[in-house]
């Protein structure tokens, strides 16, 4: 069985942030229906529509053109482009809105971040498309 080793890439609005990030999930899930009906044995359900999230977590690095200055500027904007690739060539991508952003800072310790982010759209923002995969 081959295994992946991860060389991952993460891109949000254009802008490259895997050379600041820990790790980066994507969570693929399909919400549950509960259909049962009273006649009914056993409980029935019916998959819901799949939705993606992200989440990352990484150092906080306050210049232009990095994490902290791309995801603070997309908090309760549009949705924006976003590109996973776990091995740096097979990956996820389309549009996602930020969902929460925090920033942690200790005493003597690196300062870093943690973000949550709503997989959108597709080929454009809340067109209720799947992400691509490629």
């Amino acid at each position: 069985m081959a295994r992946a080793i991860s060389d991952a890439d993460f891109v949000f609005n254009g802008v490259a942030l895997e050379d600041e990030l820990q790790s980066i999930t994507a969570t693929f899930s399909v919400p549950q229906a509960e259909i049962t009906s009273f006649a009914d044995t056993y409980q029935n359900v019916l998959a819901g529509k799949p939705a993606v999230a992200l989440n990352m977590n990484g150092f906080w690095d306050p210049a232009a053109s990095q994490g902290d200055a791309t995801i603070f500027a997309a908090l309760g904007g549009v949705a924006l482009t976003w590109d996973f690739e776990p091995n740096g060539v097979l990956g996820y991508n389309g549009y996602a809105t930020v969902e929460s952003y925090s920033i942690t800072s200790q005493v003597n310790a690196a300062i870093t971040y943690t973000a949550a982010m709503r997989h959108n759209g597709g080929s454009a923002a809340a067109d209720g498309l799947a992400p691509t995969r490629a």
